[in-house]
C-alpha cells in the first residue's frame, strides 16, 4: 500500500464550503478554526505564533453549551448529532472504565473517588464531541472509530 493512498483517505476534501453546511454560526466558526488548526488532531498547533494559537483555540471550541449538553447526556448528544456508531464505541469504552476503575477504587478505601467516577464518561463525550461533529460535517467521516489519527 503506497503513502499517497493512505494520505488521500484521511485528509479533508479540500472543496468542502463549512459556511454552506446546515450548522449554526457558532459550529462554522469552531470548524474554521479546526481547519486553520490542520483538522481534528490540530497539528499546526505548536508552529503558529502564540497570539494566533491561542485565538484560534479559543475558537475551535464551540461553547459550555455544547460540552454540557454532551457532558449530561453522553450517548444521546451523539445520537442527535448523528454520530450514533461513534458514541456506541465511546459507550463501549467508557463503561468498562468506569467499571473498574470505580471498582479499584471502592476496594483500596476511595468511596468518594469511586463515586466520581460516574463523570469520566460525561468528561469524555464533551471532549470529544466537538471533534467528531468537525469529522462528520466537514471531513465526511461517518464511521465507527471515535479516535481516529488524521
Amino acid at each position: 500500500m503506497n503513502a499517497s493512498s493512505t494520505d488521500t483517505t484521511s485528509i479533508a476534501p479540500p472543496m468542502v464550503d463549512i459556511d454552506a453546511l446546515d450548522v449554526s454560526d457558532k459550529w462554522k466558526s469552531c470548524f474554521k478554526a479546526i481547519r486553520a488548526l490542520g483538522g481534528p488532531a490540530m497539528p499546526l498547533q505548536k508552529t503558529l505564533p502564540k497570539e494566533q494559537r491561542k485565538e484560534l483555540l479559543k475558537q475551535a471550541t464551540p461553547g459550555v453549551g455544547s460540552f454540557v449538553l454532551a457532558f449530561v447526556f453522553g450517548f444521546f448528544y451523539y445520537v442527535a448529532k448523528g454520530m450514533w456508531k461513534k458514541g456506541l464505541v465511546l459507550l463501549a469504552i467508557v463503561i468498562p472504565i468506569i467499571v473498574v476503575l470505580s471498582t479499584i477504587l471502592y476496594m483500596i478505601g476511595g468511596e468518594a473517588l469511586a463515586n466520581a467516577t460516574r463523570f469520566i464518561g460525561g468528561v469524555i463525550f464533551g471532549m470529544m464531541a466537538p471533534r467528531d461533529f468537525y469529522a462528520k460535517k466537514v471531513l465526511g467521516d461517518d464511521g465507527w472509530l471515535p479516535v481516529k489519527i488524521w
